[in-house]
């Protein structure tokens, strides 16, 4: 069949968050669909494409409906050093367990696309795809796959931006028939691993840890067993203790780099494991005392404010594997105050500010926190600290040097600051979303408002004193007297209060249920009313009013900019996401103690907020992958109620 064609070769450029579809991949192994991809590959890869003998899987990638790259999987090279060395089996062990390594052996994106990140999410979404498709095709489950990159041609930076390790160069034999012969070009070996239990298979003896492995044994020496009512409730009595340290080693060894001194990273192990601990209170001296004992607390302040780390490149790296473990495209993007009570004058920020979490102004450390949720898991993508406009003038310019505040910093407004963090996060094509959530304290800010991305569905919390029209107005304007300016255009009734169009009995409530796992379920009701937003007194756009109500608690309003075609539930799924985001806030704070600090510096509360950011991904990746090994297929809890019109 002859696939060349117009259709084939339309130009498609820009960013990937600015695409109006998103990409999807197509299996196409034995379809209508298999020729094309094969007549692609070998017109416009490098190496061309001749048919491939034993087990592969092929995707084609589209966007639109049209295609704009291709990726295949087939079995792993039998034998690669660099490969077995990161793997570390011996012998027998790499001829048993060999079938369970794949090799991603071509990947082309059309050389008339030129969009920004695709290369990398199409990585990602692959290696997604073919975890399921390989085991369900073959009988096998893949728990790394490999591939080679050819250095003159390409830099691997989409690999690497897609979450896959270097490990280093061939030796540049090509094997032709059953010989190897040399061909001159060394190609750079890219992996990624898979599976969560892969060092558990292949590294079955402790004592053949790597060296962060064996730095993070180390540090550990003396901790206290894994006894952790926190640690308990995501699984971990299931694992023994090299389990344990093995899924502790995936998460937090990569951070070694960033850290420098061993004596700091032994620490660094130490606070990240005691926010993690039972222990109530989680200051600099809590976490010294469940970890190291009362010698160390001088050791664990300087950790926090002194010592020489990469504050930027852990940052980076969390935000990173962040992406790559929770990022979809369904995803949630949300903005929330992290307010903090202080009773002293003397820590970086502090000032009399309104405290969202007292519910008045108080004297108070305040922060900016972006949220995330999606049908993979929730967390914190990254928290900033506001610094009130009076900090940077010359009343306090010795307390900004005393607090470590960087000289350079200038004066952000929270939503200005919030904004960037959006921004930042979709922009740069780290997190993929759908919707963003705003909470009381930015949802009625318009310059933050038509700041967000006109691709992404806003919800925003409102007190139940917002105005809104019922109905959309007709423009009314008054009679002229004759004399000075002609009166303006009015609307034909006024707006009412989002309490009151809910309180009207024209859509009733209907009944729901927050899922939260071991703690059960709590009960809900909700209902959906189409509203028109008011801005400056005139109407504005088509929006919904969700309001929702708990069994123990009031009325609680939101806006939501979902199509008026929406069912209920399409308007109810942010409202549940924005939930697990406010109870991961909730949950930072009670068990992993964001708001027992005790520190003073700007680098010091940095740093405590992101080992708390760093800990809770590490409990919701532990989670996900000890209920992945009970249910190979999980799947988002829907709230208890069946599909229905939202309402009018």
């Amino acid at each position: 069949m002859n696939w060349e064609g117009r259709y084939l070769k339309t130009p498609l450029e820009g960013v990937l968050g600015d695409l109006d579809q998103p990409p999807l991949l197509h299996r196409v192994d034995e379809t209508m669909l298999e020729s094309l991809w094969d007549h692609l590959v070998k017109e416009y890869h490098y190496l061309g494409y001749e048919a491939m003998i034993g087990r592969r899987i092929k995707y084609l990638a589209t966007v639109a409906k049209k295609p704009v790259g291709a990726i295949s999987f087939c079995s792993a090279c039998y034998k690669l050093g660099p490969r077995d060395a990161f793997v570390g089996w011996d012998e027998a062990t790499r001829i048993e367990q060999l079938p369970h390594l794949l090799n991603n052996n071509r990947f082309l994106i059309l050389p008339w696309v030129r969009v920004r990140h695709l290369a990398s999410h199409l990585l990602a979404l692959s290696v997604k795809r073919v975890r399921a498709d390989w085991e369900r095709q073959f009988g096998v489950k893949p728990y790394m796959v490999e591939t080679f990159v050819d250095c003159e041609r390409f830099s691997g930076t989409s690999y690497a931006a897609a979450n896959w390790i270097r490990l280093g160069l061939t030796k540049g034999f090509g094997r032709v028939g059953n010989a190897f012969t040399l061909h001159g070009r060394p190609k750079a070996i890219y992996v990624i691993v898979t599976n969560s239990r892969f060092r558990r298979i292949f590294r079955p003896d402790p004592g053949r840890l790597p060296s962060v492995g064996m730095e993070i044994l180390s540090a550990m020496n003396g901790f206290g067993g894994y006894s952790s009512a926190l640690l308990r409730s995501a699984g971990v009595e299931r694992l023994d203790d090299a389990g344990f340290l093995r899924i502790f080693e995936d998460h937090f060894g990569p951070f070694r780099p960033f850290i420098g001194r061993k004596e700091n990273f032994a620490h660094f192990v130490a606070a990240v494991f005691g926010l993690m601990s039972d222990r109530k209170r989680k200051n600099i001296k809590g976490l010294a005392l469940s970890c190291l004992g009362p010698d160390e607390v001088r050791n664990l302040v300087n950790l926090f404010g002194k010592a020489k780390l990469d504050d930027r490149g852990m940052l980076e790296a969390h935000q990173k594997d962040f992406a790559a473990s929770l990022s979809h495209p369904d995803g949630m993007i949300t903005g929330d105050g992290c307010d903090f009570p202080k009773k002293g004058r003397n820590s970086a920020g502090v000032a009399r500010q309104y405290c969202g979490r007292l519910g008045k102004a108080q004297n108070c450390q305040a922060g900016v926190a972006l949220g995330y949720s999606s049908q993979l898991g929730h967390g914190l993508y990254d928290v900033n600290l506001y610094m009130p406009a009076e900090w940077f003038g010359p009343a306090h310019a010795k307390l900004r040097g005393e607090c470590g505040v960087p000289e350079d910093l200038e004066y952000k407004g929270r939503s200005r600051m919030l904004s960037e963090m959006i921004r930042g996060a979709i922009h740069g094509g780290k997190l993929q979303a759908r919707y963003v959530g705003l909470d009381l304290s930015f949802g009625g800010d318009p310059s933050l408002l038509d700041s967000i991305p006109e691709c992404l569905v806003l919800f925003r919390d409102v007190p139940r004193n917002h105005l809104v029209f019922p109905g959309r107005p007709a423009m009314i304007a008054p009679e002229y007297g004759g004399r000075g300016r002609r009166p303006k255009e009015k609307p034909e009734f006024p707006p009412r209060t989002v309490e009151n169009v809910a309180a009207d009995g024209a859509t009733g409530w209907e009944r729901g249920a927050l899922d939260l796992g071991s703690k059960g379920a709590i009960a809900f009701e909700d209902k959906c009313v189409k509203v028109v937003e008011v801005r400056d007194g005139q109407p504005g756009q088509d929006v919904w009013l969700y309001a929702r109500r708990l069994e123990d608690g009031p009325i609680k309003y939101a806006l939501c900019g979902e199509s008026m075609d929406a069912t209920r539930d399409m308007v109810r799924k942010p409202a549940l996401m924005r939930w697990s985001v406010e109870r991961c806030l909730s949950e930072c704070d009670s068990e992993l103690g964001m708001d027992h600090y005790e520190l003073r510096s700007w680098t010091a509360w940095k740093r405590h907020i992101l080992f708390v950011l760093m800990a809770r991904l590490f409990l919701t990746k532990l989670d996900r992958g000890l209920r992945a090994e009970t249910d190979p297929d999980p799947k988002p809890a829907p709230a208890a109620v069946s599909p229905a019109p939202a309402g009018d």
